[in-house]
């Protein structure tokens, strides 16, 4: 098969199978075989290396052009995790193909059938199997190896010696080929199947979530809203000689109120799933808060926000929706800000009021902060509480708190 048609059947294949997480993925694991390769190829050429040998420089160069290639396509696998760049699957072709290439010109180089240059191919094969899941695709491509490898073995200098019996070696090497390029492609289908599944099972999940949210905002959330109004009426219409019932009715409204706020988690997060930003969800979480509980809340974004996983968005709105409900309950503040900051190598999220402070003993107090810790670490970031102590917050009276997520890009490619 020609390179045109590889090349024709891989795109027709990879828009129907391979998203970018699988690439991704994929073509991590093709570059730390070629790493692996790769000093191992070095290793081999300067043990005991007979550096007045022809091939000792050819082949030299060949390896320092496979490692700087590889050297540059890992960079753009870890540019692409951090969001910064695309990476499509010539990539992944195009080092494959090279991998053949200059596989087989260090073969050219060594000028014999009997060099065991030829092992070489079967990791490179491997690679390919890896990233290209369709059997089909790496039948064709290990086939193209196969007679490339064939066609040199018979021709070139001290090639095949058919008197003894050499083919039967040839045989061997390229069935030893599709053996490697078969189980590597069904280990990997069976392994790409399974990551789908997940995939699938999360979306549900998150299908789940969003009828979740808006079935409590149509139902439970409109009933609370009702209740608090007809609380408000009571205390309006509440006889103010009767202390005991005025303050009853008070203590209901707050409750209304704090019952309308949590309501709020579930169906503000809804677009969280949906794939919404964070910095705008937490804009509409915000001005939801203003309405409900009438003290301020403001976003201020620093930077631009990279592309997020949803459990990561999940994560950082849950820590804001538990430091904004400590201020609504806790501090009296009279203004909540929410600082979003998308540095270089990591984000940070702090929530900040102004409030009478933090008590001392705050975080054995329920298990509010327990839980955005946890959050945090789940992470792979920290979380720092602390008053806050300048203007506009003056002294002991109104410290205030803030409220501090931190949590460094590298870590956040788990999720």
């Amino acid at each position: 098969m020609s390179g045109f048609k590889l090349a024709g059947e891989a795109s027709r294949w990879t828009l129907h199978r391979i998203d970018s997480d699988d690439l991704r993925h994929s073509l991590r694991i093709s570059v730390w075989v070629r790493w692996f390769v790769g000093i191992a190829w070095f290793a081999q050429l300067n043990y005991r290396a007979n550096f007045s040998h022809d091939a000792y420089i050819p082949h030299t160069l060949l390896a320092a052009s496979l490692m700087a290639l590889n050297a540059y396509v890992h960079y753009r696998i870890r540019q692409l995790k951090a969001g910064h760049v695309n990476i499509s699957w010539h990539w992944a072709f195009a080092l494959s193909a090279l991998d053949v290439a200059t596989i087989t010109a260090g073969l050219v180089i060594s000028g014999g059938f009997a060099n065991d240059f030829y092992v070489l191919y079967y990791p490179a094969l491997a690679a390919f199997a890896v990233v290209f899941a369709s059997f089909r695709l790496s039948f064709a491509w290990v086939t193209a190896t196969a007679v490339l490898y064939a066609v040199l073995s018979l021709t070139m200098y001290e090639g095949v010696d058919l008197e003894d019996s050499k083919e039967k070696v040839l045989f061997i090497r390229i069935v030893t080929m599709y053996a490697v390029v078969a189980a590597v492609n069904l280990i990997f289908r069976l392994e790409r199947t399974r990551r789908r599944e997940a995939v699938e099972r999360e979306r549900e999940l998150q299908r789940e979530r969003i009828e979740l949210s808006q079935t409590i905002h149509d139902t439970i959330a409109q009933s609370a809203y009702m209740i608090g109004i007809g609380v408000e009426t009571a205390i309006e219409l509440a006889d103010s000689s009767n202390d005991e019932l005025s303050s009853k009715l008070r203590a209901t409204h707050a409750l209304s109120k704090s019952t309308m706020w949590e309501l709020r988690h579930p169906i503000d997060a809804g677009p969280i799933f949906e794939g919404r930003e964070l910095s705008r969800v937490l804009r509409s979480h915000a001005s939801t808060f203003t309405t409900i509980t009438s003290i301020p809340a403001d976003v201020v974004q620093k930077g631009h926000e990279p592309p997020l996983s949803t459990v990561t968005r999940g994560l950082l709105f849950s820590i804001a929706h538990n430091a904004m409900t400590n201020a609504f309950r806790h501090s009296q503040a009279s203004k909540v800000t929410i600082t979003l900051d998308f540095g270089d190598d990591s984000l940070s999220m702090s929530v900040s009021d102004d409030g009478v402070g933090l008590p001392d003993d705050y975080a054995e107090r329920g298990h509010g902060f327990r839980n955005m810790r946890a959050d945090a670490e789940r992470m792979g970031g920290t979380l720092d509480v602390g008053a806050v102590r300048e203007p506009p917050y003056d002294g002991e009276s109104r410290r205030g708190a803030t409220v501090t997520c931190t949590v460094p890009y590298n870590t956040l490619r788990r999720l």
